[in-house]
């Protein structure tokens, strides 16, 4: 794992996990040429091997160094190219391009998290979002390993975390996001 930072004064901060291939860096491009105007970006280069953990606990470890919320993005599709992974991706350039109402969402000393879509049932879906320092606290440490889902699972079910979907509740499936992105 590598870190590099792309600093922009007073910008929001970003995590961006960054698949180390040629397919990772290809979607890399991509979306920095929309992440690096609007954000001081911390982009984390990895194998894979352990997902996206290891720019998780790096999201984790600076949330609780500097105090501020942060806003966590991949390279989706980075492990396989799919018209999901085009439309997630589509998703998130229109969502957090401006990212203002993810980090006013999580204002404040509250543990909060949010993201375009929550499911009802508390899951994070697709993976961009945005927790400010006392979420990432109220979080046990994120160890990486090599089981796929962990990721999905660190807010669910968490009432010590509040967790935010700013798009629609009502649009909240898969259809929608086929038929919208």
């Amino acid at each position: 794992m590598t870190v590099e930072i792309i600093k922009n004064a007073r910008k929001p901060l970003c995590v961006f996990g960054l698949l180390d291939s040629e397919k990772g860096n290809a979607i890399a491009d991509e979306m920095l040429a929309w992440i690096k105007p609007n954000y001081t970006v911390h982009i984390v280069r990895h194998d894979g091997k352990q997902f996206e953990q290891p720019a998780l606990r790096y999201m984790q470890e600076l949330c609780k160094k500097t105090n501020r919320p942060c806003l966590y993005l991949h390279t989706k599709g980075a492990c396989f190219r799919d018209e999901l992974s085009e439309k997630v991706r589509r998703m998130w350039r229109e969502q957090f391009t401006d990212g203002s109402k993810y980090f006013e969402a999580v204002k404040g000393s509250k543990p909060r998290v949010a993201a375009p879509i929550f499911s009802p049932e508390g899951k994070s879906w697709y993976n961009g979002f945005v927790a400010n320092a006392a979420a990432m606290r109220a979080l046990p440490d994120i160890e990486p390993d090599t089981f796929r889902w962990k990721f999905e699972r660190l807010f669910l079910n968490r009432d010590d975390i509040e967790r935010i979907g700013i798009l629609d509740t009502v649009r909240h499936s898969d259809v929608w996001l086929y038929n919208n992105y």
